[in-house]
């Protein structure tokens, strides 16, 4: 554990062999930055999972991971990562199978117990696809990625439909480094209230950091992307921060501590 009082997880990172950057680059960013676990999320157009389930095996307890599976998959390929140890899968808000159910992937997850990493815009979580999704599985767990997609210049009027959502308890967000809605570069000059309006709406338990790697390192850098927000929630409790920085991941993901 890094020398905080509290364990970090970060929730969203990419690593790969034939884009971004192999595991090894990222547990030198998570060293240097005192990252005691990392979620590993595939990312778009790449459905070979073989590399992410080689590096959870490398290192056991350090690693949990959302597959990518392709879009007419219906079902086999989701439970076949899934007994190689994958967690999670992810999903468009309003992703659709090209199969015979246009429901698999969502159905297969909430009968496995998966974790879905749901990759959104701010429209698209107000889409009839999506709110279908949250209708018909009320206890699949669901992460927002990136608070919505939002980038800067937000609309707080637009914001308050993704914090509306809070009311599906099986919603948790992710909050990212403040660089994917600050103007750069940091330190930030101006932020606008999104931390305070997603901790207001989820509560600390169901926010969770994530940093966004290796795409952060053209915003604010792997190291600033947590400095930045943790200084930033300085005046919440440590427990209130223990949370949103790492407890709720451990919970959503089932990492041990």
């Amino acid at each position: 554990m890094s020398e905080r009082e509290f364990a970090v997880v970060d929730t969203h990172c990419h690593v790969g062999l034939h884009k971004y950057e192999p595991v090894e680059a990222l547990l030198f960013h998570m060293e240097r930055a005192g990252v005691d676990q990392a979620v590993l999320i595939q990312y778009m157009g790449n459905s070979d999972n073989g590399y992410i389930v080689d590096v959870i095996e490398a290192n056991p307890g350090r690693f949990a991971a959302a597959m990518i599976v392709d879009d007419g998959d219906d079902g086999s390929a989701i439970r076949a990562w899934a007994e190689q140890g994958l967690a999670g899968i992810r999903l468009l808000a309003d992703f659709r199978s090209s199969g015979g159910d246009p429901l698999a992937h969502w159905r297969v997850a909430d009968e496995l117990g998966l974790v879905v990493s749901v990759f959104s815009r701010p429209d698209i979580l107000q889409s009839a696809e999506f709110n279908e999704v949250l209708r018909l599985f009320p206890n699949l767990s669901m992460i927002i990625e990136h608070l919505g997609g939002v980038k800067p210049g937000v609309d707080l009027e637009e914001f308050a439909a993704i914090t509306a959502l809070a009311r599906h308890e099986n919603l948790t967000i992710k909050l990212p480094g403040f660089g994917e809605f600050c103007h750069l570069p940091c330190p930030f000059q101006e932020v606008p209230p999104l931390a305070e309006l997603t901790l207001e709406a989820f509560g600390a338990r169901r926010i969770m950091w994530g940093s966004d790697w290796p795409p952060v390192s053209s915003r604010e850098g792997f190291d600033n992307s947590l400095a930045f927000p943790l200084e930033y929630l300085s005046a919440l409790s440590t427990d209130e921060r223990a949370w949103i920085f790492g407890k709720t991941a451990r919970q959503v993901w089932n990492l041990n501590g």
